[in-house]
């Protein structure tokens, strides 16, 4: 249904945009030469560039990634009136070049991000913007590329200025800790590019409905409503933290190594080193009311920066931690398949693993079990012998 809905809208938007389906199964060739690892998979292809879909499988996103791709990099401002309408939403990121002269490191970086974020030009000054590079995430949040922003420690983490950058590595830095809304949805998909941002996620877990997307209960709304208004008090002052929610609640315990409860709740994911600081740990209660779980969040959000040695954290990103976040994981996908359908999966599980016991035992057995046959033999020669000596007698 998804994609139907996307090649109708996509029809309208922009004609010169083709939607297909190919029966890769049916069509091997068609799989090898476009390097298919697994299904389903959405590729935009011209007659220059294939480019690979791994962003959310939601109506939006996919649409939002086709027009972003069929076309140049940069795109040119017309006018100054376009940037209303292109961050009156605020659920798009677009990275802005003004001035006349043009930036070499943004025109090669943008040809790279492509697949990912939406590059502009403009050769007017629009509005109170200076002659630079710009990300703009709504009409009044927005970063100017070079400017001083206050550094901090936390940890093995260290989030330096962004004063008197200039090469390329820089720019990129810089393109990877704005790329994300003032609040975003972190999926399985885009948790590795939020990681990338090397700045601490503050993810607000709630829990949702599979089929229709709504948050389960009024706790669930409040609690992300006062994350929201938060996150966009900070969008205007601070640069230490990401926001966003999340109901994906595998991924979330996967990072946590633990099941996170109570639910909904507040995680602050150092994204360099994996060590997290869970609100429900450090808080006994939170409150009642709006203004209360408001104010103690921000005393939580204020401790992780100024003292973050008296809070409780846990996880990492040691080889330890990955074993046992590996085991974790094995686990909570056994015990997720056994729920869903708990005869396919003793099944799936228990024939080979009674095939394996039946294959170690004759591996390591059938030598002790010849060696009884052979003793049993060579006592039953010594008592022939015997007997027949004792006749000669």
């Amino acid at each position: 249904p998804v994609w139907a809905l996307v090649a109708q809208q996509l029809h309208n938007l922009d004609a010169n945009i083709v939607v297909g389906r190919v029966d890769c199964t049916k069509y091997l060739t068609a799989a090898s030469h476009f390097t298919i690892r697994g299904f389903p998979t959405i590729l935009y292809i011209n007659s220059q560039k294939q480019i690979e879909f791994k962003g959310e499988r939601t109506r939006e996103d996919i649409i939002d990634f086709a027009l972003r791709v069929h076309g140049p990099p940069i795109r040119y401002l017309s006018s100054c009136d376009q940037l209303n309408d292109l961050v009156q939403d605020g659920r798009r990121v677009i990275f802005i070049n003004f001035g006349p002269e043009a930036d070499g490191n943004f025109t090669r970086l943008a040809a790279k991000f492509q697949p990912h974020d939406w590059f502009f030009r403009s050769l007017m000054l629009c509005q109170d913007f200076q002659p630079g590079i710009y990300a703009l995430k709504s009409k009044n949040v927005n970063a100017k590329f070079g400017m001083l922003t206050v550094g901090f420690s936390l940890k093995k983490m260290i989030i330096s200025n962004l004063k008197d950058y200039q090469t390329h590595d820089d720019l990129t830095a810089w393109i990877r800790r704005h790329r994300f809304p003032h609040f975003t949805r972190f999926t399985s998909t885009n948790l590795h590019m939020a990681l990338n941002s090397h700045k601490l996620l503050a993810i607000t877990i709630v829990e949702e409905y599979r089929t229709s997307g709504k948050l389960i209960g009024q706790k669930n709304i409040v609690f992300k409503n006062i994350m929201e208004s938060i996150a966009n008090e900070y969008s205007n002052k601070e640069d230490h933290f990401l926001f966003g929610y999340s109901s994906d609640l595998i991924t979330m315990n996967s990072l946590a190594i633990r099941t996170i409860q109570p639910i909904p709740n507040l995680l602050i994911l150092n994204s360099t080193t994996l060590r997290y600081y869970l609100l429900s740990d450090n808080f006994e209660e939170i409150g009642d009311t709006f203004q209360t779980i408001r104010t103690n969040i921000q005393k939580f959000l204020e401790q992780i920066i100024d003292d973050p040695e008296t809070l409780i954290y846990y996880g990492g990103d040691s080889y330890v931690h990955r074993i046992i976040r590996l085991f974790f994981d094995t686990f909570t996908t056994i015990l997720t398949m056994y729920h869903g359908n708990p005869v396919l999966t003793l099944l799936l599980l228990g024939l080979p693993s009674s095939f394996l016991a039946i294959i170690v035992y004759m591996t390591c057995c059938s030598d002790f079990l010849d060696a009884r046959d052979d003793d049993d033999l060579i006592d039953d020669q010594d008592d022939e012998q015997d007997d027949q000596h004792e006749k000669r007698d």
